[in-house]
Order: structure tokens, then sequence, then C-alpha cells
């Protein structure tokens, strides 16, 4: 009786030189917490707020705002910000703490509330009347 064939490969009987395995490259991953990324924006919002008025580092530290140093840590979101200091740049920077705030990628009024600050030549004063003024309100009562 003859053997049924199979498929197999036929084997070598010379050896074959092994392949040296390397082991995988370390893959790091770089996850940025909530909290970082909020402060990298914000950093980035007081950066970009500044730079449209035309202001240093040491005007802004003239102003009332923080050292060149502090505000280039800030800026580039590598400190912990407290609301104290937002209300400085704010202030340095001739507007609301709120409008530092606002992070327009982040939320939807902030957005609008951007467009509509940048439509004004970034002065918010001017496009808050024009806001009030669509609505009915007199904001010529209100402080500041």
């Amino acid at each position: 009786m003859n053997k049924p064939r199979t498929n197999k490969p036929l084997k070598s009987k010379v050896p074959r030189a092994r392949a040296k395995r390397r082991a995988p490259e370390p893959v790091t991953v770089v996850v940025e917490s909530r909290q970082d990324e909020v402060l990298r924006k914000l950093g980035a919002r007081m950066r970009d707020l500044r730079l449209e008025r035309k202001m240093s580092l040491a005007r802004l530290q003239q102003q009332g705002g923080l050292t060149p140093s502090q505000m280039s840590s800030v800026e580039r979101g590598r400190v912990q910000v407290t609301l104290g200091t937002v209300s400085a740049v704010a202030n340095a920077l001739g507007m609301p703490t709120f409008m530092v705030l606002l992070l327009p990628d982040e939320d939807p009024m902030s957005a609008v509330l951007e467009e509509i600050r940048q439509a004004y030549g970034g002065d918010w004063r001017r496009a808050a009347f024009v806001i009030a003024g669509a609505l009915g309100l007199d904001l010529s009562q209100m402080p500041g």
C-alpha cells in the first residue's frame, strides 16, 4: 500500500541561520491630564491676549502683572495658576477676569463671546455695550 501524500514542506538538512530577535523598542506614551491641558490652554490664552495688545512681559509686569519669568512659565502652562494670578493678569491687560478664562475651543458660549470680542477689535467694553444695547440693557450705570 502506498502512503497518502501530505502537503507538508520538506525539511532541509542544511541548518538555517537563526535571526536574532531584538526586544521591541519601549513605547513612551505621554498622557496629558485634564488639568495640564487646561493650564496649557489658559497659558496660551493669556499669551495671545498679551500679544494682541503688543505688550511685552516686562510691560505686563509694570501694569501690575507677574514677573517676566513667572509669566513665561504661566504662558507655557508649566505652573498652576490661582484665580488671583488670573485676576492680576486680567487687570494688567485691561480686561475682566472672566474674559481671560474663556477657552473658545472648550465651550460654545466662550467661542461666541470671543468671536464678538474680536469683531470689535478686542475691545470687550465696546462689545459689551453693543450686546447690552441689543438686549435693551443700560450698562452706563455699571462700575468699571
